[in-house]
């Protein structure tokens, strides 16, 4: 695992953290600029997208249907502000058949990356303009887990996805963007039904 830090232009701390060959972009973002002298900030908000992994539709198939693709997501938010992770799109094509294409995203909460996959249905925010969000609490530094799961496909032998998400500022009247990211995954083949992520 690697691990890059640079401050943006805007005061913002970014950090790129790649983890498991299937993922290639997990990201970072604070939820506010934090002056240079203060000596006992928190740290930023984590966002980890884990190995990407597929649905066979057999036994154990986690949150999303057969032939479909599940991400494993964790967030922390050890800001005194809450904050809400938005997926403002996803795109997962098959590997085999490029033309087999689903835009289809659900966001489910769960409490450990087993064999169990357990999926609940999570409150969406009242930030507009994503297809799936979730408010992160502030104070959160135990990681709240989630599978982003996609579409159905025809195929499960590989999946190639793209999501794009961003942070907000937890305001309904002006939902601030504080951050933007990209993640993708680079051939995700499916292993044993998404479990032990």
């Amino acid at each position: 695992m690697s691990s890059i830090e640079e401050p943006g232009s805007d005061g913002v701390s970014r950090r790129t953290v790649a983890k498991a060959m299937a993922w290639a972009v997990p990201a970072i973002a604070v939820a506010a600029t934090v002056p240079q002298a203060a000596a006992s900030a928190p740290p930023p908000p984590v966002i980890d997208f884990g190995g990407a992994c597929g649905n066979t539709g057999a036994l154990q198939k986690g949150c999303g249907s057969d032939k479909s693709l599940q991400v494993p997501l964790t967030l922390t938010n050890p800001t005194a502000q809450p904050i809400v992770f938005q997926i403002t799109s996803m795109t997962t094509a098959n590997g085999t058949d490029p033309a087999d294409v689903t835009n289809a995203v659900t966001l489910y909460s769960t409490t450990a990356f087993d064999p169990d996959n357990i999926c609940a249905s999570v409150t969406s925010s009242t930030c507009s303009g994503g297809v799936a969000s979730i408010v992160v609490p502030a104070n959160t530094v135990v990681p709240l887990k989630f599978w982003i799961v996609s579409g159905s496909l025809q195929n499960s032998s590989s999946f190639l996805s793209t999501i794009n998400w961003r942070l907000l500022a937890n305001n309904p009247v002006n939902c601030t963007v504080l951050s933007t990211g990209t993640a993708q995954t680079a051939n995700a083949i499916s292993p044993e039904n998404c479990t032990d992520k």
